[in-house]
């Protein structure tokens, strides 16, 4: 407003308009314009990045007022979960809510402990709009017979994540981090080496290490710090720019379903297309020797559904 006083102020002085200063006498001495003291630049806070949730349809829900109460519009909603009718919602089924403020979203900044979530932080669906199976045989903990090992991660397959699975279809961060892995010149195994792999594990009556890693195929896998890293394996593509030591953020992309690894991949390539995903906890596991019950709630707090 100094500003403006002191334009106005001027432009009185240099007669243009009908205010007293203009009759004034040319001998009369100039009106000095009061200083003008600069208004320091206020501090803009950077608000906290938006946070991607999952929501579990309980009894009751109308699809509208979820959109209003986390503050995303109900298009919004819809279109990134696949939805046509608003109405056609069932209850159990798990939506992902993209763009919510975290304070209304309940979800802490990454890396720091909530209280809630087993492993301090709380995690996106790595597929939009995907639910937890309800099929125990896909959770940790169960066993793989056809290679003698114990399955290590979740499974995201059609018919049981809520959501068609198909090839290509994205798969995303669960929560920020630093790309540790992305394995951009994976080489499809052959027929030869998987049953070499098969073969092997039969004889050891186990799954070697190097052996589970061959089986999981194309990965991409993220730090999140403090002992925590996402795997995400059986890709059929990585995009060019995610790379190791970039920084991802939740819900970025970072790679395409697909079956690479599978027994399945090569003489029924297509058939066995899925996301295998897991939560390590620095040398193990998220819910390494428990039973499903307990390992599904364990998920489940993870991805804020309790």
């Amino acid at each position: 407003m100094a500003v403006l006083a002191a334009a106005v102020l001027l432009f009185g002085a240099c007669g243009g308009g009908n205010s007293e200063s203009s009759t004034a006498s040319p001998t009369s001495p100039a009106a000095t314009p009061a200083p003008v003291t600069p208004t320091p630049s206020a501090v803009i806070a950077t608000p906290p990045p938006l946070r991607n949730i999952a929501y579990r349809i309980e009894e009751g829900d109308v699809l509208g007022v979820i959109a209003e109460r986390y503050g995303v519009p109900l298009e919004t909603i819809m279109a990134d979960n696949g939805i046509v009718d608003e109405t056609a919602i069932a209850i159990g089924q798990i939506i992902t809510i993209n763009g919510v403020d975290p304070e209304v979203a309940g979800v802490a900044p990454t890396g720091e402990a909530t209280g809630e979530s087993p492993i301090g932080i709380h995690m996106v669906m790595p597929l939009a709009g995907a639910c937890l199976t309800t099929d125990d045989g896909q959770m940790p903990n169960t066993e793989r017979e056809y290679r003698n090992g114990i399955h290590e991660g979740v499974d995201f397959f059609t018919g049981f994540a809520c959501i068609d699975v198909p090839e290509f279809l994205p798969v995303l961060a669960t929560a920020d981090g630093t790309v540790v892995r992305a394995d951009h010149e994976y080489k499809q195994l052959t027929q030869r080496q998987i049953d070499e792999l098969l073969v092997q594990t039969e004889e050891l009556g186990y799954t070697p290490d190097g052996t589970l890693d061959k089986f999981r195929g194309r990965q991409v896998w993220i730090d999140h710090g403090n002992g925590i890293v996402t795997r995400y394996c059986h890709l059929a593509d990585i995009p060019e720019e995610v790379g190791v030591g970039q920084q991802v953020t939740q819900g970025e992309t970072i790679g395409l379903v697909g079956d690479s690894g599978t027994p399945e991949s090569i003489e029924q390539a297509g058939y066995n297309k899925h996301l295998h995903f897991e939560i390590r906890i620095d040398d193990s596991f998220l819910g390494a020797g428990e039973s499903p019950e307990e390992t599904r709630v364990l998920y489940e707090r993870v991805f804020g559904l309790r």
